[in-house]
């Protein structure tokens, strides 16, 4: 399966699928790390409780060489690409939903940690994705795309998503 799924890429243009893809990455990523932040300080929750609670959603995109090689051993990249991508999603629809409940803090807290473990799969394998789909030469073409995309993902989730739910 890995090897014509492998040929299929080569038949599609990176630009068809690498600025998505990074955009995408960079989203889940910003709105764990700030997003996050400014959301419980607007909800008047002390510094103190949001940085050692927040600080912790970090762990799972610093851990995720260890269950890596887990990953890679069920299903292809494609389907946990699309599958991190729906229970990210749906973890965003959770976050939004336990905000009004009179226990929004844990509620919230464990969606973004679970958002934070789906995250750091999403990136585990569009990296291996990029690697596969693409040979040396291209890898070497396209890294500042990619690297622009995902800086992207995270510019829009710093100021527009930022913006959307100051006014919301």
């Amino acid at each position: 399966i890995e090897k014509s799924m492998q040929t299929n890429l080569k038949k599609t243009s990176p630009w068809q699928w690498i600025p998505t893809l990074y955009f995408c990455s960079g989203l889940p990523y910003i709105v764990i790390s700030y997003v996050s932040v400014v959301m419980y300080q607007n909800m008047g929750l002390a510094n103190s409780d949001i940085v050692i609670y927040t600080t912790w959603l970090s762990l799972p995109f610093v851990i995720k060489p260890l269950w890596s090689p887990f990953v890679e051993l069920f299903k292809t990249r494609r389907i946990w690409i699309v599958g991190s991508e729906l229970v990210i999603g749906a973890l965003f629809g959770l976050v939004a939903l336990t905000i009004p409940t009179s226990h929004f803090f844990q509620m919230t807290l464990l969606a973004f940690w679970l958002l934070a473990f789906s995250a750091a799969t999403h990136d585990i394998n569009t990296d291996g994705f990029y690697m596969m789909g693409l040979d040396q030469h291209q890898q070497a073409a396209f890294v500042g795309v990619r690297s622009m995309f995902y800086r992207c993902g995270l510019l829009f989730g710093q100021s527009v998503l930022v913006n959307i739910a100051g006014r919301l």
